[in-house]
């Protein structure tokens, strides 16, 4: 998380990811990474497509844009928050380590 640290918000931006179960509530912010119960609607960006798009957004398999340009992946964000998401996801994602 350290490395994210200079790109990440001061004050918590929310991001709602919505599957067809279910949904999650996440505040992110140089503080960290939070599950949260409620946000400011202003503040919360909303991403919706399958689970299985949203986990091969969160593991790193496919980038946000990827996914958007293939509508597997909606997003109800800004341009400015769409790169910042994208940039999150991309430092943020596993990488494999060769030995």
């Amino acid at each position: 998380m350290n490395m994210l640290t200079p790109i990440l918000p001061n004050d918590g931006l929310y991001i709602q990811l919505q599957w067809e179960s279910g949904q999650i509530l996440l505040s992110i912010s140089k503080e960290g990474i939070q599950r949260v119960e409620k946000a400011n609607e202003d503040r919360v960006i909303s991403i919706r497509g399958s689970a299985q798009a949203i986990m091969s957004l969160l593991q790193g398999s496919l980038k946000l844009q990827q996914q958007l340009r293939l509508n597997e992946l909606s997003v109800t964000a800004s341009f400015r928050h769409i790169l910042l998401l994208e940039s999150v996801f991309f430092l943020a994602k596993p990488y494999d380590l060769v030995h």
